[in-house]
């Protein structure tokens, strides 16, 4: 049995019999584990906290083949502000889901492991989030999913917005711009208030984007609390 250590971060995790839990990891070389920490229930030893969803941590690993079960683990970060802000919660929970569903396992991506912190990091340190910018940094994120994979085609999006794409191509670069351009995160969130609705309708072609591509089944209605279709 190989003993394997590395940084991951906790997507979900399930209870198992008594005592056990299964976790799914997003890890830095491995790509997405699955492993189970046995008696971590009930042990004085091992932190169960430390295997929450959205926790960093470092994490040995006892490895046969494909199956793993944890050994040790250690918080590196825990992104507590984004378990205090309920907007913060709900982009942050889309984004692990959706990590989950779109990597297979020992699919090794360290560069997107880096980018994945960079981005939790972030909305952790924002002091505030407004409903657009929840919109946009959702969007964002599934930008930077279709870049990764090589799916990105501004083209083939236009395509799917229909009609008025030339409008709405060319408010799409104007939130680029925005993001750019603007002095400081308070300008930057009240613009993007004039574009909720933009936003909101974005987000579903990129996701139905993803989803056809992909062939993964991305489902924001689930994670943001207010309707978010028909609107």
């Amino acid at each position: 049995m190989k003993i394997i250590k590395t940084n991951c971060i906790v997507l979900k995790k399930k209870e198992m019999k008594e005592a056990d839990l299964l976790v799914t990891l997003f890890s830095k070389y491995y790509g997405k584990i699955m492993a189970t920490a046995y008696g971590i229930r009930k042990s004085k030893k091992r932190n169960i906290v430390s295997l929450n969803p959205l926790n960093e941590v470092e994490i040995t690993l006892l490895q046969r083949n494909n199956y793993y079960v944890v050994k040790d683990v250690e918080i590196i970060k825990n992104f507590k502000n984004i378990l205090k802000n309920i907007e913060k919660l709900e982009i942050s929970l889309y984004i692990l889901d959706s990590i989950d569903k779109i990597y297979y396992m020992t699919e090794e991506n360290g560069d997107f492991f880096d980018k994945l912190v960079e981005i939790l990091s972030f909305i952790d340190a924002l002091p505030y989030v407004k409903k657009g910018y929840k919109y946009y940094v959702t969007l964002s994120f599934l930008r930077r999913i279709m870049i990764e994979h090589g799916i990105y085609d501004i083209n083939e999006i236009s395509i799917m917005i229909g009609k008025n794409k030339e409008e709405n191509i060319q408010k799409y670069r104007e939130l680029l711009k925005i993001q750019r351009n603007s002095a400081n995160m308070n300008e930057t969130q009240e613009k993007m208030e004039n574009y909720i609705g933009f936003l909101k309708k974005m987000i579903i072609i990129f996701e139905n984007f993803i989803n056809r591509n992909l062939q993964t089944e991305l489902e924001i209605r689930k994670f943001i609390m207010e309707e978010f279709y028909g609107n």
